[in-house]
């Protein structure tokens, strides 16, 4: 019934005080009803707002969420690695000195120490440890202040940078709901491996393996319980528990972590006493140096390939590429061994050459002979070109005066710039394959590579070039030639007339063979009439030709010769070439006259294995034909050997360093005893070496019988030392098979063996080696 019907009509038209008394139960009606609607429109204003303030900042959580994407593929910056063909790592690029290892690649003491320490209810949980989040406030109430992140949610923050490192309510909601997309995603192995391989360790390692490698010099797999335990208890503080800073302090962390491991039952009560009174013991290898063997090769690979990376949108210094190499890590450790031990001596031996017994003056020798030498050095400098300001002068050699007042700056810059070089490099004649780079003494000296990127005249090296061509053109190696020197004149009437520091012994006439044995210059330039088809001339313009020829047979056989104009006196070494393109020119006559472009990369793997481009050898057609290679091979097996009355110049090869098997080979001395050089061939390695000055203007000591100032005393002793290092160990790539003639090939004879002209003359003297 209505409130109309309830009410008395008759009472409410005559009575007043009963008027009064309904308006007033209407009026408290009216004023219920309002309150309870304004009540409703609160609260529902309430919802609404919250819902929207909910969705607010889940929208906001959930932006700084990472995508699915992100999820399924994070993105960890992880070192490239060039590896040699038997799997050892040879250099690294990186911005994170990181290299990602599968769950089996890692020992399980690192795991089971991880475990105890940082999550011992990993197994148990979801993403989320409810024991320990829900502790916190407790723990906070009681003023002890502990982590209650869980691994996942510590891989979260390490992963996705999206989440961040600063402490808020948000990033650890945002952190938990990662933690469960984590677990959602991934096995808990998959977990672990992840977590170990993108933490940071002490010393700028990243992940678990770089770690191994940095502070114990091995793989992650063979970390020993106290080596695994002292790189997972650095986690917690990468500097604070240091172990090469602060040994004790990392001692008495990683004896926490034992004690972890113990509780949760992964070691023995006798295991955790006798390994928490081990010292921390390190092999400790810079992130500079982890890793990374040959610096020299590693950046020659960087530039061959970093244009495919560029053009394919790969990162060398994150992506985790691994560059396959052709180098024979064994043949590389003795190569390396090899330079240092000999340059060593050398430097000592060069010093010593250079100054005057009982002298005080660092190489006075040098000075007196070279007196512009000294100046030129300290104008290279920086404190020459700021002297100017410095002293307040305008004057050159006020500056000088000035610099040379200080004794010790002087010596420094002189020990500086008469500091020797050297490298080597060994290539396998039958593929090109590069088996041995060593670019020079310290790359982190030095980052010039004189392999590749040194380009020095070849002096003697180049002569066989000279002989390939004339055995081309019908010469045969017992053809002879007179021992005295000759001169050509130009149009002008220069004289032309290069020529030994002395005739040589022996006959008049010397067979080419011992020429090039003996690497005598007059018989090298009595040849070029010969092959420019002027025979008998005396006019330089005439030997043109021959010049042309030797220039196109050089680049025929692999030599850059753009630079380097066609004048006779190419054919003693004038061109200037790099150690890897003469070398490689030799291995065509090693190769039967095959010439392959060395190569050095094989292919290239993404970090989860898949081929991404490989490389081949590049075959060529026969540059020279076999019967040529062969001879040439034959003629310089006498460099080593000697023959009938004769030593060879690399003589040395056999009668010091004991190398007995088939080899041929050729000395090089430029002209100004600046560079030094020996290749050495046999049917599977050959092997070239460079000794000079890191500053061009530097000269070897050439006055005396036993100066160091030739191939034979510098260059040679390094190739002698790589063999006898790589013949000693029984695991090392080498062979002693012998070269094979071509088929059906039968060696030239001299048909007039007793020939008149042999008879031999007063002319004495020795030719330096």
């Amino acid at each position: 019934m209505s409130q109309q019907n309830n009410i008395d009509q008759e009472r409410y038209f005559s009575d007043p005080e009963y008027r009064r008394q309904i308006a007033q139960e209407s009026a408290n009606r009216s004023t219920s009803a309002s309150g309870l609607k304004q009540a409703l429109i609160v609260v529902g204003s309430a919802i609404v707002i919250g819902i929207v303030i909910i969705s607010t900042y889940g929208f906001f959580l959930f932006q700084g969420l990472p995508s699915i994407d992100q999820l399924e593929n994070p993105d960890t910056a992880i070192a490239s690695e060039v590896r040699s063909r038997d799997g050892v790592v040879l250099d690294k690029y990186f911005t994170e000195n990181r290299t990602w290892v599968r769950y089996q690649d890692i020992s399980p003491y690192a795991v089971h120490a991880l475990i105890s320490t940082e999550d011992h209810r990993f197994y148990n949980h979801w993403g989320m440890d409810m024991f320990r989040t829900l502790a916190i406030p407790i723990n906070i109430l009681r003023g002890r202040v502990e982590g209650g992140s869980t691994l996942s949610q510590q891989l979260a923050r390490n992963l996705y940078k999206e989440i961040g490192q600063k402490f808020s309510v948000s990033r650890k909601f945002r952190e938990m709901i990662t933690a469960v997309q984590i677990e959602k995603n991934y096995t808990k192995k998959e977990i672990i491996e992840m977590y170990l391989n993108t933490v940071e360790y002490s010393n700028s390692a990243f992940g678990i393996e770089a770690a191994s490698r940095t502070h114990f010099n091995k793989s992650a797999k063979e970390l020993n319980i106290l080596e695994a335990a002292t790189l997972v208890g650095s986690v917690n503080a990468v500097y604070a528990y240091n172990p090469r800073l602060f040994s004790e302090r990392s001692k008495q962390r990683r004896n926490i972590v034992l004690r972890l491991m113990n509780r949760q039952g992964y070691i023995s009560e006798s295991e955790l006493n006798e390994s928490s009174a081990m010292p921390i013991e390190l092999d400790y290898q810079p992130p500079s140096k982890s890793g990374r063997v040959n610096r020299y090769f590693g950046e020659y690979v960087r530039q061959k390939i970093a244009s495919w990376a560029q053009e394919n949108g790969y990162d060398l210094f994150t992506d985790g590429l691994v560059i396959h190499t052709t180098i024979d890590s064994r043949l590389q450790a003795h190569a390396e061994r090899a330079v240092q031990v000999k340059l060593d001596s050398l430097q000592n031996i060069f010093e010593r050459e250079w100054t005057s017994s009982g002298s005080g003056i660092y190489m006075d020798r040098l000075w007196e002979k070279y007196p512009s030498f000294l100046d030129s050095f300290l104008e290279d400098t920086d404190e020459y070109k700021n002297g100017f300001q410095t002293y307040q002068t305008t004057l050159r050699k006020a500056v000088l005066d000035s610099l040379k007042m200080d004794s010790v700056f002087v010596d420094s810059v002189l020990k500086t710039r008469t500091r020797l070089e050297a490298s080597f490099v060994g290539i396998d004649p039958s593929n090109g394959n590069v088996m041995a780079w060593v670019g020079g003494s310290n790359y982190g000296n030095v980052q010039f590579d004189h392999v590749y990127q040194a380009r020095r005249q070849a002096g003697s090296t180049f002569k066989p070039f000279v002989y390939a061509v004339a055995i081309d053109n019908g010469y045969k190696p017992y053809h002879t030639f007179s021992k005295y020197p000759t001169k050509y004149y130009d149009r002008n009437g220069s004289v032309w007339d290069p020529k030994d520091e002395t005739v040589a012994t022996g006959p008049i006439n010397i067979s080419l063979r011992e020429a090039l044995a003996r690497s005598l210059n007059n018989i090298t330039v009595r040849l070029l009439p010969e092959i420019a088809g002027e025979p008998g001339t005396n006019e330089l313009w005439k030997l043109d030709p021959a010049a042309r020829k030797i220039k196109a047979m050089a680049s025929n056989l692999g030599i850059d010769m753009s630079k380097t104009p066609a004048y006779p006196s190419i054919a003693l070494g004038t061109a200037e070439v790099s150690l890897l393109e003469i070398t490689s020119a030799y291995t065509t006559f090693a190769n039967e006259g095959v010439h392959i472009d060395p190569i050095a990369i094989t292919r290239i793997e993404d970090r989860e294995g898949n081929v991404l481009v490989e490389y081949h050898p590049e075959y060529k057609q026969e540059v020279i034909s076999p019967e040529t290679a062969y001879l040439m091979v034959d003629m310089m097996r006498g460099v080593i050997r000697g023959g009938d009355g004769y030593n060879g110049t690399g003589v040395r090869l056999r009668n010091v360093y004991g190398v007995r098997q088939d080899i041929a080979g050729k000395t090089g001395t430029t002209q100004n005893s600046a560079d030094n050089w020996f290749i050495a061939m046999t049917p599977h390695l050959v092997m070239g070496s460079w000794v000079g000055g890191e500053d061009r203007r530097i000269r070897f000591p050439t006055d005396r019988a036993y100066s160091i100032g030739q191939g034979a005393r510098t260059a040679l002793p390094i190739v002698g030392t790589f063999i006898n290092f790589v013949t000693e160990d029984p695991l090392a790539y080498w062979s002693y098979d012998a070269f094979s003639p071509p088929a059906g090939f039968i060696m030239p004879e001299d048909p007039n063996e007793n020939r008149s002209e042999m008879a031999g003359d007063n002319n004495k003297g020795t030719i330096g080696w």
